[in-house]
């Protein structure tokens, strides 16, 4: 064995083995879970011993859900949430200023309701002459979901080809306050101007890469973003011959619904690289397809809300299947809505036998008891999103009513014996806050989200955790089960014997990713020595 793992609490997630004395590591498994004597039998002369003092040793988190690439970016935003009044969203901007790179912009993180012009003392957004006065020359946009924003002098210069076109109802010139349906315009201007310098890419996702470890996350499923596989792809590959993507990486290729079904099929079948590619750190993972949107645009079953038309038919749903059951691909399915749920397990269930081996939905906001039993029938693997209802309650209250209570079905799911991963897809995108969710059933404003489907807290973590190596088909992750793959996060206590309001104070004292040290803080020496990379 590389090193022995003793003196704490390590807790495999393994249902048969569950919580050990001691682990033992060798090369990128685990190859010992007992007791300390026993696991010390195997121990040769270079085993190192790693006395964790009481800590906590769990498999790494998987995120089975998140746009990385769209959170690099979100991760350098100011988070304004909290603020109360002009002056500490301007502060904020001041700070920030002096320690923007030239060709920056100085932006806010927006998926957020609570940051919102009424929750400031003066009932309105900073004026452009206010942030000008703390940057004048590195350009400042703040937009508040979904149709307010605020750009300053410099920023309205970069933009001026957008802006000269609108009209003041649209953008007033001296306040800088932009509405309505121009906020995105401006806002996805932005956003692609980033995308265009290929280093700053790089550099922010080799951030957020490093801040997911803070949070104790070791594999992330990255669901794409519409038709940009190839791009995605490259900048993954090119970050990791940097040695700068610690994670191991799923891509999905995901469909542009916007555009002919055809013409994606073109896209995908000919993309450089098809899923299966790549090897166990970095792998082009399964296809994506949107059936219906989200909230308001979602399918629902016929009498629960309007019935919104799917992005595909069911001839398109049923070909996409069956391109992927020859291919021996992967599938994921975006559904939200009953009827969106329900028309993907009739069409997997006409395929028989020719179904794909790994056919998947995300977010399954309304599984009923039928769909539950369905997806367990076909072998149909779920994928749930805490953070989306977290954070998008209103809009989740204004589409359904009473049927928002009812989203994600955690509980009901959980007493079906039906095993489901999570996954972020917003922020908070940390897994600790994630289950927090799950266990509360709370929004971002404090109001319940359906406590009768509240999971209680082992099971939320089991999310992140084994069930999420389930749901990618990796057996051999998500536990600490013999021969399990060695991504572990040491904590500086056991989550479980504390509070969930507790959860999202804690992060990790170091992270090992197939045995590996990636992540060290370096407190009491408690890092095993000869496994650092660093």
């Amino acid at each position: 064995m590389d090193w022995l793992i003793h003196n704490g609490t390590i807790d495999t997630f393994d249902p048969v083995l569950g919580r050990v004395d001691a682990l033992g590591i060798s090369g990128n498994r685990v190859v010992a879970a007992s007791s300390v004597a026993d696991v010390e039998s195997m121990a040769g002369p270079n085993t190192e011993r790693v006395d964790l003092r009481g800590r906590t040793v769990w498999p790494g988190f998987i995120d089975t859900h998140m746009h990385l690439e769209k959170a690099s970016h979100e991760f350098t935003m100011l988070r304004l949430e909290h603020a109360r009044s002009v002056a500490e969203i301007v502060e904020q901007v001041a700070e920030r200023a002096p320690k923007t790179a030239p060709g920056g912009w100085i932006r806010c993180f927006a998926d957020n309701a609570a940051w919102n012009e009424n929750n400031l003392a003066e009932q309105r957004l900073p004026t452009a002459a206010e942030l000008d006065a703390v940057s004048s020359d590195v350009p400042v946009y703040l937009y508040r979901r979904p149709d307010r924003a605020v750009i300053n002098s410099a920023g309205a210069a970069a933009m001026s080809d957008i802006l000269l076109g609108l009209d003041a109802d649209s953008y007033d010139r001296v306040s800088g306050y932009l509405r309505g349906p121009a906020v995105r315009v401006v806002n996805d201007a932005i956003y692609v101007l980033g995308m265009s310098d290929q280093r700053y890419r790089l550099d922010i996702l080799a951030e957020a890469c490093q801040k997911l470890l803070t949070m104790g996350i070791t594999s992330v499923a990255d669901p794409g973003l519409a038709g940009a596989f190839d791009s995605a792809w490259q900048l993954y590959t090119e970050l990791r011959a940097e040695g700068r993507l610690p994670q191991r990486i799923r891509l999905m290729n995901r469909f542009d619904w916007r555009a002919p079904f055809a013409a994606e099929m073109s896209r995908v079948l000919g993309s450089a690289v098809l899923p299966g590619a790549g090897d166990d750190r970095l792998q082009a993972w399964s296809l994506k397809i949107l059936l219906d949107g989200e909230f308001v645009n979602a399918w629902m079953r016929e009498g629960e809300a309007e019935h919104a038309h799917p992005h595909y038919s069911t001839d398109e749903l049923r070909e996409t299947l069956k391109l992927c059951a020859d291919r021996d691909w992967p599938i994921c399915i975006h559904a939200m809505g009953g009827g969106a749920i329900g028309a993907i397990i009739d069409a997997v269930r006409s395929l028989g036998d020719r179904r794909p081996h790994h056919i998947s939905i995300a977010h399954a906001f309304h599984l009923d008891v039928l769909d539950i039993q369905g997806c367990a029938e076909l072998g149909i693997r779920i994928s749930v999103n805490p953070p989306l209802a977290f954070v998008y309650s209103d809009e989740m209250r204004s589409a359904w009513g009473p049927l928002a209570a009812r989203t994600m079905p955690l509980a009901s799911m959980a007493a079906l014996g039906f095993r489901f991963a999570a996954g972020s897809d917003t922020h908070p995108a940390d897994p600790m806050i994630g289950a927090q969710i799950a266990v509360t059933r709370q929004a971002w404003d404090g109001s319940s989200i359906g406590a009768h489907e509240a999971l209680d807290p082992r099971t939320a973590f089991e999310m992140y955790t084994r069930d999420a190596g389930d749901y990618l088909g990796l057996p051999d992750l998500g536990t600490l089960a013999i021969d399990s793959i060695a991504d572990l996060v040491c904590w500086p206590t056991d989550p479980l014997s504390i509070a969930p309001a507790s959860w999202s104070e804690l992060s990790p004292e170091w992270v090992a990713i197939d045995g590996r040290i990636v992540l060290d803080d370096n407190s009491e020496n408690t890092v095993p020595r000869a496994q650092r990379t660093h």
